[in-house]
């Protein structure tokens, strides 16, 4: 009607909202909603249906992700757990196979589980795969081959754009960074002791009153929890650079497939057929 008073977007949001809490607790069974008809809605609100795909489509790119193992030490090391997403260029079946293509033979991955709507990949089991997790190969890092997994998601938007999400999970270098830490920590700090409190015995004994022994003991604590913070904080570092490292090759994945990169490499056939060419060209 002409005299009913517009709503203000930030307004409807909130009555949006609003309405789906009431619902929720009036005890009546809810029914799922079909996209056309969301997208009917959408229409009616004016919210622009190619915004509505996309926002489906970042919400089916979820996938049901456990929670990380925890506890004091290991949640103050950092995240186990690193994601990233993005809206590619692409079908859904095309951006499919160039991940399938390039996964496996540039990151050292091997599929570990396939469904419909994503596909779960672990480092490599056989020899070239445990080299590159431990050394790294072709001049620069393998930061994936170090994961527990990496489950890519890839969600059509329409027939030209499809969202990709990676979700990785650390849990396995989270603990062997603890387990490192304990391991060494509990090595030096026995090292300390009996290097040091040998001569802080020593000096303590030679002293009449009972505070020379104290002092020393004092000292030897202070110097065994000042080498016990020293690997803790080197160690943490250490993992949250590593951390960094695998969130920016999962940024730098999307952007390979955003700007069209990540074709599929050549086959050796295909390197050896186009260096043969190139070499009868300059002749």
């Amino acid at each position: 009607m002409a005299d009913e008073p517009a709503i203000p977007r930030d307004a409807l949001e909130r009555v949006l909202a609003r309405a789906t809490e009431l619902q929720s607790t009036t005890g009546e069974p809810s029914e799922a909603i079909s996209q056309s008809r969301l997208l009917e809605v959408a229409r009616e609100v004016g919210i622009d249906a190619q915004h509505l795909k996309q926002a489906l489509a970042e919400e089916r790119a979820r996938v049901a992700f456990d929670s990380p193992d925890g506890g004091p030490v290991l949640n103050a090391l950092g995240t186990a757990a690193v994601d990233g997403q993005r809206v590619v260029p692409g079908s859904a079946a095309e951006v499919q196979s160039r991940l399938e293509a390039w996964l496996p033979r540039m990151e050292g991955l091997g599929v570990r589980r396939k469904t419909s709507a994503s596909t779960s990949w672990e480092p490599r089991r056989d020899p070239l795969g445990n080299a590159l997790r431990a050394l790294g190969a072709g001049g620069r890092r393998f930061d994936l081959v170090r994961a527990d997994q990496v489950i890519a998601a890839v969600t059509p938007i329409d027939d030209t754009r499809s969202v990709v999400r990676f979700d990785v999970e650390l849990s396995g270098m989270r603990r062997t960074q603890r387990n490192l830490m304990l391991g060494v920590g509990v090595l030096l700090n026995g090292l300390v002791f009996a290097t040091v409190s040998v001569p802080v015995l020593f000096l303590a004994s030679g002293n009449p009153n009972a505070s020379g022994l104290q002092v020393g003991l004092v000292a030897l604590g202070a110097v065994q929890t000042g080498v016990g913070y020293a690997i803790w904080r080197a160690l943490r570092n250490g993992y949250r650079r590593a951390v960094s490292r695998v969130q920016l090759r999962v940024e730098q994945l999307l952007d390979d497939l955003e700007q069209g990169g990540m074709q599929p490499p050549p086959s050796v056939m295909g390197q050896v057929a186009n260096a043969l060419l190139g070499a009868a060209t300059k002749r």
